[in-house]
């Protein structure tokens, strides 16, 4: 359920409440350097809930928007027992800004910020109790510009920044994963064929080639690590029909 409430044309605050059923973990082969006793075993759905209030501004075609939110989800752990069951719940709250638009009538942005305080708690463990989510960074950022070459119609350049902080790759928060920034970059070009639009791209991820771990997941005991790609060109076109 929510609410918004439109102070201006331009502003607005809202707020809303959700319950959603996610499905259950499923017990790992091995945790903590042993088999699991249950393991293969799917545990029941997950009761998630999110609460979330805001600001958004908008105002010819440019805004921006600021909110907290808070979620709180139950989480799979495997105990001394080597039995892996339902114990505690991940729980992340914060902030989040993002902004897009037109800054000009050839310049547009796309970004946010993000900072989460990513928490485990009622774990049944001293080593986990307050510790940080797995695989879940205090801060995150992205900033997208994109400019229309003056003089050629149809062309446009565009470059993004993205930033990830350090997380974890253990529940006790005893392996650090460092934060990573990737710089991409891309042009297009617009133009008609036979009356059809045509739309030609060109990108460049992960220009400066830089090794970084992309992701970080799993739970207690049964962790894991994704690698980033490492730059990668791309070349693609679509018509509209």
């Amino acid at each position: 359920m929510g609410a918004l409430f439109r102070i201006t044309p331009e502003v607005s605050v809202y707020a809303n409440y959700i319950e959603a059923l996610t499905a259950g973990d499923t017990a790992p082969q091995t945790a903590n350097g042993a088999p699991v006793e249950n393991r293969g075993q799917a545990l029941a759905p997950y009761v998630s809930k999110q609460k979330e209030v805001g600001v958004k501004f908008d105002r010819n075609g440019l805004g921006a928007g600021l909110a907290f939110f808070s979620i709180a989800k139950p989480r799979g752990f495997t105990g001394t027992d080597q039995v892996f069951r339902e114990a505690g719940e991940d729980r992340h709250q914060g902030l989040e800004f993002t902004t897009y638009g037109e800054v000009t009538r050839s310049l547009r942005v796309l970004g946010g910020l993000t900072w989460i305080d990513a928490e485990q708690r009622s774990t049944g463990s001293a080593t986990t109790d307050g510790k940080r989510v797995i695989g879940v960074p205090r801060f995150m950022a992205n900033l997208g510009v994109e400019w229309d070459i003056p003089g050629v119609q149809g062309l446009a350049v565009d470059g993004r920044v993205v930033y990830t902080g350090a997380s974890y790759a253990d529940a006790a928060n005893t392996l650090r994963v460092p934060g990573w920034t990737r710089f991409d970059a891309g042009v297009r070009y617009m133009t008609d064929i036979g009356g059809r639009l045509v739309t030609w791209r060109a990108r460049v991820e992960n220009i400066a080639n830089r090794d970084y771990w992309s992701s970080v997941g799993g739970y207690a005991g049964s962790g894991y690590l994704n690698l980033g790609a490492p730059r990668t060109f791309t070349l693609s076109a679509s018509m509209e029909f």
